[in-house]
């Protein structure tokens, strides 16, 4: 009888040790946070996301200001530890963040994309459904198709101008789909190329205030230099012609509309995708995943243009 007590005891005590082990291995997930444009919406919503699913990380992070150059000098100096495999996987912002992270993870490290619109015209996977190296993540990227469609049961579109970052893959994808787009629906579509280096953006914002571009509306997709200067394009030419943005941040600045999912949601499908991983999924295999979409749209805009918003429609400001 001795003796079986004494098993029982050694067992509870062996459980009892084990725990903190245990413990600690979760807690020595470490994740690198590679962020284009510092913390967004989209960040928190991704830690927070990861904290609830009981995943206790601790981060690195490495912040771009949107410049390709600035970002790669950060994970130079990270090389090392990148090729120790000091982190169990690595959250990216963006088409571009992305594409610089991969070339120095080179497939040892799994990579979690976060807001990329198309991820297989990057080159960052093969498909979305498997992706076939040791990447997988979020995209952001509606179907221009569907985007104006939605737009189009708002304002009638028969003059459109596309401002595109011409640094930004994700622009230059976005720009030969909405030519497409214009093709088949008999829209007369102007594109003009814009850098954050140059005045190229003021310049075609004169042009349209001033008249010689004569549009009825302007798209710009999803991009973080447009995005960073929407603000001002609508406080530029927002009461000469409809507005409509590739991200909620386009709305937030007062555009009329976007077709696109939520960032908190993209967040969260990200923590989800990265839980995947560190609990050991391989990321070549679990598929690349688009948030349900949602109509957000501008009170303020809808009001000044007479538009009514939709039953389904998100308000913002």
């Amino acid at each position: 009888m001795k003796a079986k007590i004494l098993s029982a005891l050694l067992a509870g005590s062996m459980v009892v040790l084990a725990l903190p082990g245990a413990m600690a291995q979760q807690a020595n997930n470490s994740v690198l946070m590679v962020l284009w444009r510092g913390q967004t919406e989209a960040e928190r919503a991704f830690k927070a996301r990861l904290s609830e699913l009981g995943v206790a990380v601790t981060y690195k992070e490495v912040n771009a200001d949107q410049d390709r150059a600035k970002l790669a000098n950060e994970l130079r100096a990270l090389e090392g530890d990148i090729s120790k495999k000091a982190f169990n996987g690595v959250y990216s912002y963006g088409t571009a963040a992305t594409q610089v992270t991969t070339g120095f993870t080179l497939d040892a490290t799994p990579v979690v994309f976060n807001i990329v619109f198309d991820p297989i015209a990057a080159r960052l996977v093969k498909s979305k459904d498997q992706p076939g190296v040791n990447v997988t993540g979020v995209t952001n990227g509606v179907p221009i198709t569907t985007q104006f469609d939605a737009f189009t049961k708002l304002k009638p579109i028969k003059k459109l101008l596309v401002i595109y970052n011409v640094r930004e893959p994700n622009s230059n994808f976005i720009e030969k789909e909405v030519a497409d787009w214009a093709a088949k629906n008999g829209v007369s579509m102007i594109s003009r190329r814009v850098a954050p280096d140059n005045n190229s953006l003021a310049e075609v914002l004169d042009e349209v205030e001033s008249g010689k571009i004569e549009v009825d509306t302007c798209y710009a997709g999803a991009d973080s230099y447009l995005a960073s200067v929407a603000e001002g394009i609508q406080a530029k030419i927002g009461g000469k012609v409809t507005l409509y943005g590739g991200t909620q941040i386009f709305v937030w600045a007062g555009w009329l509309a976007a077709y696109t999912p939520q960032f908190a949601d993209m967040g969260i499908a990200a923590a989800e995708q990265m839980a995947k991983v560190l609990k050991g999924g391989n990321a070549a295999s679990i598929p690349v995943v688009l948030p349900q979409p949602k109509l957000f749209m501008s009170k303020a805009a809808a009001a000044r243009q007479s538009v009514t918003p939709p039953a389904d429609a998100v308000l913002e400001n």
